[in-house]
């Protein structure tokens, strides 16, 4: 039973959500190669309509896009993943035939049954498209018996927390029924068990005038804070809508100190000294309110200004499907020393919080994951359990995902962009 199917007959979060059966491997004849890399358009859809945020021109609606990409072998295993946001251009599909014919094994340095790097004939490919680490990893796992958390370390926790980053500007969308549509939202979250939601803020960006947006936040925030008590986390998301300015950013930290905000995550574009400045005002308040950022940084250097030496931001959010499971890792480790946590940013991706969810199994400081609560259709996952906010990660060969022929065949088989020859 795939979870969308199981959703539906779910009235509380009393018992786990479950994600397919495991299926047999089949047996390894000798060194495999790699024969075709597919990139195929395909639909993902979220467990409800979700609305707009700050810098949206329209709502999110009920689906998603995604780039599933599928790579072939000729020994009949295939590695599933998907892509970053952005489609395959031409300059892609030229640069990932140097992984035709290649051994998988070969693409990265293994050591101990563990992926430890990039190999060097591979390493300029991998380091501009991390997105392939999805599918690769996938793909490695298969054939080598490991879950893809084993191929970046060993078990860190036995099951992940995750929070639900699905509450949008709903109360601007619906407005017969105003904040009252968030709070419900939230209510809805609280009964299917998470113990954290993002609440998305920076109304006052495009949606609502300036002050009034920002009241509206404060607004949203307090509401939901009343409906759902103090035993649940709330953390905000601005999307930078407070833009460059630091001074809205602290009115509304300011005003919202008695609904114990967890985690104010990306309230304007990243800039060292504005973080900063915002972080001399939190601490001379006592403010213990945590900074995140990051989603759109694409690599491990971008963070390490605000990792110099003082901990400008607390929670590390780069893009597991941008960044890769490598850079996660990476990035994990430089924050470590400075009592920094890894999140990974996920949105629009069933399979993006897969990996997310092996990260955080096998790296000490990252702690949980973010949640869409989406389905994809094309997509069987194997291995996977949600239970009460918390999941418990795949432990079959890699990422644990198929794609289902029968959907693919009927639905997006003729939109793939192929590169060799799938089997």
């Amino acid at each position: 039973m795939d979870r969308r199917s199981f959703i539906t007959t779910l009235t509380a979060a009393a018992a786990p959500l479950a994600f397919g059966r495991p299926r047999p491997l089949p047996a390894a004849r000798g060194a495999p190669r790699i024969t075709g890399l597919s990139f195929t358009p395909i639909e993902g859809r979220f467990h409800k309509f979700v609305a707009m945020n700050s810098y949206d021109t329209r709502p999110k609606g009920h689906t998603y896009e995604n780039t599933l990409v599928r790579i072939a072998t000729d020994q009949g295993v295939e590695g599933v993943g998907v892509m970053e946001y952005a489609a395959p251009n031409d300059a892609f599909l030229a640069a990932v035939q140097v992984l035709v014919g290649a051994d998988p094994l070969s693409v990265y340095t293994l050591q101990d049954g563990r992926i430890t790097g990039r190999a060097d004939a591979f390493a300029p490919l991998l380091a501009r498209y991390q997105h392939l680490d999805g599918p690769l990893f996938d793909l490695v796992g298969k054939l080598t018996a490991r879950p893809a958390w084993q191929l970046l370390g060993s078990a860190q926790r036995d099951t992940v927390e995750a929070y639900d980053g699905t509450l949008y500007f709903s109360d601007v969308w619906f407005q017969d029924r105003g904040v009252r549509a968030v709070v419900e939202e939230a209510e809805e979250a609280v009964r299917m068990g998470y113990p954290a939601l993002k609440l998305k803020t920076g109304r006052g960006w495009r949606w609502l005038e300036k002050e009034a947006g920002l009241r509206r936040d404060i607004e949203v925030v307090q509401a939901v804070r009343r409906a759902i008590g103090p035993g649940v986390r709330i953390q905000v998301d601005p999307n930078n809508g407070y833009r460059n300015d630091v001074e809205d950013a602290w009115r509304f930290l300011e005003a919202t100190q008695a609904d114990d905000i967890h985690m104010l995550e990306e309230p304007f574009p990243e800039a060292v000294a504005r973080y900063t400045a915002l972080r001399q005002r939190m601490a001379a308040a006592g403010l213990k309110t945590q900074l995140a950022d990051g989603e759109n940084m694409t690599g491990v250097a971008p963070f390490r200004p605000y990792l110099d030496g003082t901990r400008l931001i607390d929670v590390l959010q780069l893009d597991i499907r941008r960044g890769g499971f490598l850079d996660a890792v990476e990035l994990a480790r430089l924050g470590a020393p400075l009592g920094a946590v890894l999140i990974s940013h996920n949105w629009g991706s069933q399979v993006g919080l897969f990996m997310a969810l092996h990260v955080a199994k096998a790296v000490a400081n990252v702690p949980a994951a973010e949640d869409d609560r989406s389905t994809c259709d094309v997509i069987v996952a194997h291995g996977y359990e949600y239970h009460d906010g918390r999941y418990r990660v795949s432990d079959e060969p890699g990422l644990g995902l198929e794609v289902d022929r029968q959907v693919y065949d009927r639905k997006y088989a003729t939109a793939a962009r192929v590169v060799g020859t799938m089997s």
